[in-house]
């Protein structure tokens, strides 16, 4: 194939096969600045960047600084650098892929020989230097590419389906696409379907008029609206009645809706994000999910693995939290001896990275010296059979964690088990609900089956005002 590549900073055996594999104008530099030179000065098919020296954001403004001189070129990005934030702004930025490291000659060859056949060229600007922190971790290949799929997506205000079983990240996900967009300066409003039953979730998300229904005092701006110009995301969209997944699709074909008891038409210009564990095609062959709903939904799809799939990831993620979990339990662990950590690897985590950071946290809360030894470890990890992981992962989650909360109170000379750990129970529970009704009282007793005076005096004995 007859094609002019510039390699900048590549080794010399991926600069061997290039010149073995192509015919035409072959140069490589390690001067960026040089690179720039020659680009100015000549036309490229493709360029190729091995970005191991380089910082993140270096590479980052190399890639938007290469499209900016050449638009239509098939830029490649080679490194072993693997965070969510140098992987997704190079893809945004107009990078055709980002190949982690160790990646062999030929398959970079074969990248760009199917870039030029397929002709799927990105040439996007970027200007926001967002960083999503530690809500995605991973430097897995599987990982990566999901890192890679959410710079595809960000810009775009197509719907967007992201799957995944419990405790992937799915959450994080949504929240990263629409950080790396270009509207990242909008709102971006999250609703939990599963919270709601359907006729407060109908309130929650098209609002209502002042008297809609009995205790409609005031109109009420919905999910929906208070989105307008940035993203909604809906999470557990499985959940939702087929009533409710109908006004869903007549939102998405039409992009206006009109309150509960009022008759104006509201235009919206909002992206939505939806996020599942379930097998929509399933609920679907069952009459329990539209299918034009779910055509409209899966234009652009993102499926996070599970931990179980990108097992290297996991020593990883131990790591970033034990910090965290240190400071909580006022502790000082550096690490998790071998033993230890190949219980951990050879353990499934269907729970995903939610279990795996429940039981590091337990796993704190019960260690006692500097390092995480089998016996910290929950014992459905280390392969003990006992009554309580009879049930489902959730069951599991929560014995551990009234574990780990018994072993602290050991030390404790009032130790009162069944008030302390309740009371801990029931401050979450009402802060979450709290949360998801942005502070609404009326919505939250609703919600939590309670009076709004039996409310206020939990939260007064909880400082949660």
């Amino acid at each position: 194939m007859f094609l002019n590549v510039l390699g900048i900073m590549l080794d010399e055996k991926l600069q061997e096969k290039i010149n073995e594999t192509f015919d035409g104008e072959i140069k490589f530099l390690q001067s960026i600045a040089k690179s720039f030179e020659e680009m100015k000065e000549s036309k490229f098919d493709a360029v190729i960047i091995e970005g191991d020296s380089l910082q993140d954001e270096t590479i980052v403004d190399i890639v938007k600084k290469v499209v900016d001189i050449q638009k239509r070129v098939i830029l490649l990005v080679i490194s072993e650098n693997s965070n969510l934030s140098v992987v997704a702004k190079s893809i945004k930025a107009g990078a055709y892929d980002y190949m982690l490291k160790p990646v062999e000659p030929e398959t970079v060859v074969k990248t760009i020989e199917k870039a030029i056949r397929d002709q799927k060229l990105k040439a996007e600007k970027v200007d926001k230097n967002r960083s999503m922190g530690s809500r995605l971790i991973g430097h897995t290949r599987e990982i990566v590419e999901v890192y890679k799929r959410i710079g595809k997506v960000a810009s775009s205000r197509v719907p967007v389906l992201v799957k995944g079983e419990k405790g992937t990240g799915k959450n994080s996900v949504a929240n990263a696409i629409h950080r790396f967009s270009d509207f990242s300066d909008k709102p971006f409003v999250s609703v939990n379907c599963t919270a709601f039953q359907d006729e407060l979730l109908e309130r929650k998300l098209f609002g209502y008029e002042k008297g809609a229904f009995p205790g409609a005092l005031y109109d009420h701006v919905g999910e929906f609206e208070k989105a307008d110009g940035g993203t909604l995301h809906l999470g557990n969209i499985e959940s939702l009645s087929l009533d409710m997944q109908a006004k869903l699709l007549g939102f998405l074909q039409e992009g206006e809706l009109v309150r509960l008891g009022g008759s104006k038409l509201i235009k919206i210009d909002v992206r939505l994000i939806v996020t599942t564990s379930e097998n929509l095609d399933e609920l679907i062959a069952n009459d329990k999910f539209i299918e034009e709903l779910y055509d409209r939904l899966k234009i652009l799809e993102i499926e996070i693995p599970p931990i179980r799939e990108r097992k290297a990831d996991i020593p990883f993620i131990i790591d970033h939290n034990i910090s965290k979990y240190n400071e909580e339990f006022s502790k000082s662990v550096r690490g998790v001896s071998k033993p230890a950590m190949k219980k951990i690897m050879r353990y499934d985590w269907p729970g995903n990275v939610r279990e795996l950071k429940n039981a590091i946290r337990s796993a704190i809360a019960l260690c006692r010296g500097s390092s995480i030894l089998i016996e910290d470890l929950p014992s459905n990890v280390i392969g003990a059979k006992i009554t309580k992981r009879r049930g489902d992962i959730q069951d599991w989650i929560l014995a551990d964690w009234i574990e780990g909360e018994i072993a602290i109170l050991k030390g404790n000379s009032q130790k009162d088990y069944y008030g302390n750990i309740v009371a801990r129970v029931e401050r979450e529970l009402i802060r979450q609900v709290l949360e998801i009704t942005n502070g609404k009282k009326v919505e939250a007793a609703e919600i939590l089956g309670i009076t709004r005076n039996t409310l206020r005096t939990k939260m007064n004995n909880y400082n949660l005002e």
